[in-house]
């Protein structure tokens, strides 16, 4: 009873924290339709991309950024067409957009304008890192503005390769999913969602939900978790699944070579 007088007194004082609670990973579980109760089948690099490699020039290993393989995943979809288009929501420091110069021939980017990172209340050195690997690099293409509100038909194209990975709350990923199916995607488009799991083995059961809500129910059998990453996928063709397993023994390992590189920084 102490708990409970304390935890009402506290969400009195600091009603933000309601959201804490709402928001909770197993409350967002408890939602999920029943068909995806145990998260999107499984489906392993190899099956999505048969000769799956690939080296990465910029990897800062830092919060907010993606796994190796996630990037890797990335690399591997632009390196299945020709002439890549790649569309990305979502760029803060370019780290991913900037290991895939060498595969894509039109690099986009949506990501905040200066004046949204105001709206909101994001920290100064947050904004200040946006656009850090790709500042001087001409071939990407920047494009400014609140994914939620952003014309995504002023873009008058089609892309090959999407990644969804903006503002990870479910109204955002809803929106981002529904513009991309509606205006982006052409038949033979591959698109991917970063942070559908905190980790390759923990499912984030809110962005599951607004992937769902967010992509056409005919497209639903075509959606896929990707082994070793954190990323889910849509894939126009069909591929035999599992469900995860958490802890099983890993049936894949990696071969990683490290350098270190300077940015200048001391």
């Amino acid at each position: 009873m102490s708990k409970t007088v304390k935890g009402i007194i506290q969400i009195c004082k600091n009603p933000w924290l309601l959201n804490v609670i709402i928001n909770q990973n197993e409350n967002w579980q408890n939602k999920t339709p029943q068909n995806y109760k145990n998260g999107f089948g499984q489906i392993s690099l190899n099956q999505l991309f048969p000769h799956f490699d690939g080296h990465l020039d910029k990897v800062a290993f830092l919060d907010g950024g993606s796994m190796i393989t996630d990037l890797l995943l990335l690399k591997n979809a632009c390196k299945s067409f020709t002439s890549c288009k790649y569309f990305e929501i979502g760029t803060w420091r370019g780290e991913s957009i900037i290991n895939l110069v060498d595969v894509a021939q039109d690099l986009n980017t949506l990501d905040l304008a200066e004046s949204d990172y105001k709206t909101y209340n994001l920290p100064e050195g947050y904004a200040n890192a946006h656009a850090f690997f790709i500042k001087d690099k001409s071939q990407i293409k920047q494009h400014f503005g609140d994914s939620i509100q952003f014309d995504f038909t002023g873009l008058d194209k089609k892309f090959d390769v999407i990644f969804i990975d903006g503002n990870h709350h479910y109204d955002f990923v809803v929106s981002d999913t529904k513009n991309v199916f509606e205006h982006l995607i052409h038949e033979n488009s591959i698109v991917i969602w970063h942070d559908y799991a905190f980790s390759p083995e923990n499912i984030r059961f809110e962005i599951l939900n607004a992937i769902v809500k967010g992509t056409p129910t005919e497209y639903h059998r075509n959606l896929y978790h990707v082994e070793n990453t954190m990323c889910a996928i849509y894939v126009p063709q069909q591929f035999e699944k599992k469900y995860l397993e958490k802890y099983e023994n890993p049936k894949w390992t990696f071969s990683v070579d490290i350098k270190l590189n300077s940015n200048g920084y001391n």
